[in-house]
């Protein structure tokens, strides 16, 4: 334990070192090529964003850069790939990692900030058909990834806890490819507020490297700790009011990494208690779209939930550090229930 913590801790303050040389450079980058928020007012049927705009303060917050996340779709292969031993099922998480983080990167250039000035094509990503179509698309490409998965023989059985078995066929692969998917689209609402997706994701990663350095699962802290220390870097310059905003590319593959490692290592249900806030984040959001589609009423103020507390009054700091409360609360009970299943 002691040499596998001696390397993870080294590779934490290499991650921090190149981020805090990278962050700078790619701010300004962002800035330069007008890869930048603009949010205007939208109109969809008889409603309007005129709320959600008044949320994220979208006079003052308009301008900021989000594509932030580019700091850990960029930082976290490039330094796991000069820093430790690449085996089938460490490659086909950095291909889950890049493909995902690629795919939120032409969410935010081509459909976010390619159409900003366009108010039909702005309307027409806030359907219910183009946000299905994205879902199942993704759905697709983790299925992809999860029978990668299911190739390399690596992953025989899921045992959720002792006594129960699941052999990992295709089919239980496209099933997880499924539920994976959900957990990314988890990450990706999660990143609504300034420092809220960063540090739930930090909170879960730090209880996570616990629990498996407790269980003596040693192969992904490293990998782990790399994205930690790009965690930190981020959060730093995520704190309100945010130089950037993290966006899909940063969103997308945490959200993947931590189903990916809660599967792999049979940790799964650790994961979901651990990572449940994000979780109640899209059941809130699904719960709103298909209430407005089907029933034409509205169960929240505004979706996802945390805009909900925010349009009833909560300040935004108010808002993400009772996520970052809930999340470590929820950590730890999942710490515990992976000591003991």
């Amino acid at each position: 334990m002691e040499d596998i913590l001696k390397k993870s801790l080294e590779l934490l303050f290499l991650a921090i070192g190149v981020s805090i040389i990278f962050a700078p450079i790619m701010i300004s980058l962002l800035y330069r090529f007008n890869q930048v928020s603009g949010i205007k007012k939208t109109k969809i049927g008889d409603e309007d964003n005129s709320l959600f705009m008044k949320i994220m303060k979208t006079t003052t917050t308009n301008g900021t850069p989000n594509m932030g996340g580019l700091i850990i779709l960029i930082v976290v292969p490039l330094v796991m790939l000069f820093t430790i031993g690449i085996t089938e099922v460490v490659k086909v998480f950095l291909i889950g990692f890049i493909l995902f983080g690629l795919w939120g990167l032409i969410d935010v250039v081509i459909f976010t900030n390619g159409f900003k000035n366009n108010s039909r094509m702005r309307a027409f990503q806030e359907t219910f058909g183009w946000r299905l179509g994205k879902l199942l698309f993704s759905i697709l490409l983790n299925i992809g990834v999860m029978l990668l998965l299911q190739k390399t023989g690596y992953l025989k059985e899921i045992t959720p806890w002792s006594g129960f078995l699941i052999n990992f066929t295709p089919a239980i692969a496209a099933i997880s490819g499924v539920v994976g998917q959900f957990a990314i689209y988890s990450a990706e609402l999660t990143d609504g507020a300034d420092g809220l997706m960063i540090g739930i994701f930090m909170i879960i990663n730090v209880f996570m490297i616990i629990l498996l350095l407790v269980k003596q699962q040693y192969e992904f802290i490293p990998i782990l700790t790399i994205i930690l220390g790009v965690q930190i870097v981020d959060l730093y310059f995520n704190i309100p009011p945010a130089r950037f905003w993290n966006g899909g590319p940063g969103a997308m593959p945490l959200g993947f990494t931590m189903f990916y490692v809660g599967l792999i290592t049979n940790n799964i249900i650790p994961y979901f208690i651990m990572s449940s806030i994000t979780w109640v984040i899209m059941a809130s959001s699904l719960i709103q779209i298909v209430s407005l589609r089907f029933f034409k009423k509205r169960v929240f103020k505004i979706a996802p939930i945390h805009h909900h507390f925010q349009a009833g009054g909560w300040p935004q700091y108010k808002v993400v550090m009772r996520f970052w409360l809930f999340s470590l609360v929820a950590s730890i009970i999942g710490l515990y229930i992976g000591i003991i299943l």
